[in-house]
């Protein structure tokens, strides 16, 4: 599992579609980059906390590649 412990697990809601899941970003990245998995839109997350984590998201500049 050392996979596991590279990553940052939490939950997020869609700002476009209000559609709340989970995701994972790396663990000390400021900011994670994502799609939707509902609407497919770009968001940017940020960690709001320890584990288990929820996570600020907004729409992003970019377009995230997954």
């Amino acid at each position: 599992m050392p996979e596991r412990e590279q990553a940052q697990y939490g939950t997020y809601r869609c700002p476009v579609c209000n559609h709340r899941d989970g995701a994972e970003i790396r663990r000390g990245d400021a900011v994670g980059l994502i799609r939707c998995s509902y609407c497919d839109t770009s968001l940017e997350l940020s960690p709001r906390g320890r584990d288990p984590v929820r996570f600020t998201v907004q729409v992003a500049g970019e377009h995230a590649t997954r």
